[in-house]
Parts: C-alpha cells; sequence; structure tokens
C-alpha cells in the first residue's frame, strides 16, 4: 500500500511537472512571437523607408533632368510603397505574428487567439494538478493523524487498564 501510494504520487508530480513546462513553452512561443514579429515589422518599415527614399531621390533627380513622364512614374512606386507600409502596419498580426507563432508551436497553434486559449488550457491543468496533489497531501495528513489519534487513545487506554 505504501509503495502504491508512493508511485500514484511520484506520477501526479510527473503530470504536474509536465503541465507546469506546457504552461512555460506556450509563455515562451507568445514572448517570441511577439518580439520577432516586432523585429520584422521594423525591419519591413525601415526597408520600405529606404526604397521610398530612394525612389524619391531618382524622381527628384529625373524630373529636375527631363521635366515630366519619368518622374511621374516614380512618384505613382513611391506612393505604392507607402501603400504596402501602411499594409504592413495594419496587417502586422496577420503577416509577422501568427506565421511565427504557428512556426514557434510547429503548426499546432495559428494565431494569438488560439495560443492564449492552449496557454489558459495549461495553467487550467497545472492548477487541476495542485489541487490534486494538495487533496492527496491533505488526505494522507488527515489519515495520519486519524491512526496517531487511534494510536493514542489505545495507548492511553491500554495504560488506564494496567494501572488499574
Amino acid at each position: 500500500m505504501d509503495n502504491e501510494l508512493l508511485e500514484r504520487l511520484k506520477t501526479e508530480v510527473s503530470v504536474y511537472g509536465k503541465a507546469l513546462g506546457n504552461v512555460g513553452k506556450l509563455r515562451l512561443i507568445g514572448a517570441v512571437s511577439r518580439v520577432l514579429g516586432l523585429f520584422l515589422l521594423i525591419f519591413t518599415i525601415v526597408l520600405c523607408s529606404l526604397a521610398l527614399l530612394t525612389f524619391v531621390a531618382v524622381a527628384a533627380t529625373d524630373a529636375m533632368a527631363q521635366c515630366m513622364p519619368l518622374w511621374a512614374a516614380a512618384l505613382i512606386v513611391s506612393c505604392a510603397y507607402i501603400v504596402i507600409i501602411v499594409v504592413a502596419v495594419v496587417c502586422r498580426r496577420s503577416l509577422f505574428i501568427h506565421p511565427f507563432i504557428a512556426l514557434l508551436s510547429k503548426q499546432l497553434i495559428g494565431t494569438q487567439e488560439q495560443l492564449d486559449i492552449e496557454t489558459l488550457k495549461a495553467e487550467h491543468e497545472a492548477e487541476l494538478q495542485t489541487v490534486r496533489l494538495e487533496t492527496r497531501i491533505d488526505n494522507a495528513t488527515r489519515e495520519l493523524n486519524f491512526y496517531a489519534d487511534l494510536v493514542t487513545r489505545l495507548w492511553s487506554w491500554l495504560s488506564g487498564k494496567l494501572r488499574k
């Protein structure tokens, strides 16, 4: 019985450890994906800004050299890059953060909302394991107190009988 209790306690502690590890892994995935997403967003904006400045410079140079047609086309391309920058900022989650979440979680979780749900599930599982362990410890303590009280009463009864 003692060995069975230890084995059961050992398996519950290992399940608890796995649940806590899962919570940590999901939190790490969330943090890393946000950091990488922000880095890629900044990197994209910088590259698009540099391209925009390059096209504006080429357009201004060409406009001064030959009055109209070439720079008009260059300004249209520059406006297209401005639109790309706006789209990158507006769609940053679906373009940058969600792909990293999917990549880091090995295609199990695709979006920030799914990651939040999975993190809540993992935290709930860890809390359940904590409650189970606490219940086992409380039961074991209560049982030990019961047997200790029983032995104490039996000893008192026996010592009372021996004194008479």
